[in-house]
């Protein structure tokens, strides 16, 4: 326990503690390090529970001129300063070590990190898992319910159910959000997408001109769209192309467009946890992730009469906002069968 406690900037951790602003910004980093999506969207600190959304990158244009008898100069807000707020939900991260597993691995001198790196792990992956499943913060989770952690907090993909119906596919309105019953969005040579490409151009098409001309775009998509899309391409025999097979040239093209992986002429992100039958778009940093700068609290102590060697009490205060809804499209419920 001494080794956690160093780690986390405290010399006692057999009480509450608030984790030191160095340990805390550690912490982050680590989990950072080991889930490197979360180094690919906004992962900001903030001080207050509610508030404005930062907006940082959506919407800017700063560039401009002004002459002397025209001064004084207009600074511009580079973001997007559309009136939505934030507000923080407390997240519990509590862990366990059972004796056993403490009595083999404490007396190792580098217990502590493998241990803080595991955990940071764990929450990091967490963190994505609720941003593409949550739809409530309920006041007590059900894990066993709600194995993605539907119930933990809002999440990214139901933000923009609330806050922009109009840019979400397959799905019904209800009370002006887009929460309603599954309509489902068919793929299939009888439908009117032919293919996922349809899909993701017909999307970005319903984006304002100055969001779908982003060069920041990306096509966010689970494994089984990736595939339904490459697979036929991979498989498909060598007969088939341009000369019958005699050369490697296709062989060539194929890999190239594989490995490049685009859908609708952007690039596919292929994301942890995202769910299937599912397509959104938006650039990276678009998606963010607010906690309360000095809000992270640890509780670390033996509980014997639990017959546990260690628990790890942790708490943050986090959002999931998407800083431009403007820049965010989705579709649910696709499905490649006949209509």
């Amino acid at each position: 326990m001494s080794q956690i406690a160093q780690v986390n900037g405290t010399g006692n951790a057999g009480q509450q503690f608030t984790v030191s602003p160095t340990a805390e910004q550690r912490l982050e980093a680590k989990m950072q390090e080991e889930v490197s999506f979360l180094q690919r969207i906004n992962v900001s600190p903030v001080r207050q529970q509610k508030g404005n959304l930062l907006g940082l990158g959506i919407n800017s244009r700063v560039g401009g001129r002004r002459s002397a008898a025209n001064l004084p100069r207009q600074p511009r807000y580079i973001g997007a300063m559309d009136g939505r707020s934030y507000e923080l939900e407390t997240e519990l991260f509590d862990t366990m070590i059972p004796w056993n597993i403490l009595d083999t691995w404490a007396e190792f001198p580098n217990f502590g990190k493998l241990y803080a790196d595991a955990v940071a792990r764990a929450i990091g992956l967490d963190r994505i898992c609720v941003g593409w499943h949550g739809v409530e913060a309920a006041d007590d989770t059900d894990l066993e319910e709600h194995p993605n952690l539907e119930d933990f907090n809002i999440g990214w993909l139901q933000k923009l159910r609330l806050e922009r119906p109009d840019h979400v596919m397959g799905r019904a309105l209800s009370g002006g959000t887009a929460t309603g019953a599954a309509q489902p969005i068919h793929i299939h040579a009888d439908a009117a997408y032919k293919n996922v490409d349809a899909l993701a151009y017909d999307l970005i098409a319903g984006m304002p001109s100055w969001a779908r001309t982003s060069t920041e775009l990306v096509v966010i998509v689970g494994q089984d769209l990736v595939d339904e899309k490459y697979f036929p391409m991979v498989n498909r025999p060598l007969s088939t192309t341009i000369d019958g097979g005699k050369s490697t040239s296709d062989e060539a093209v194929r890999d190239i467009v594989v490995s490049a992986k685009q859908i609708g002429g952007r690039p596919a992100a292929i994301v942890p946890f995202f769910p299937e039958g599912t397509m959104a778009i938006t650039p990276l940093k678009n998606l963010s992730i607010y906690y309360q700068a000095g809000g992270r609290r640890r509780f670390i102590r033996e509980e014997p009469e639990m017959m546990r060697g260690m628990v790890d009490y942790q708490s943050s205060n986090e959002a999931y906002v998407i800083e431009s809804t403007d820049h965010m499209v989705m579709a649910e419920n696709i499905t490649f069968t006949a209509p």
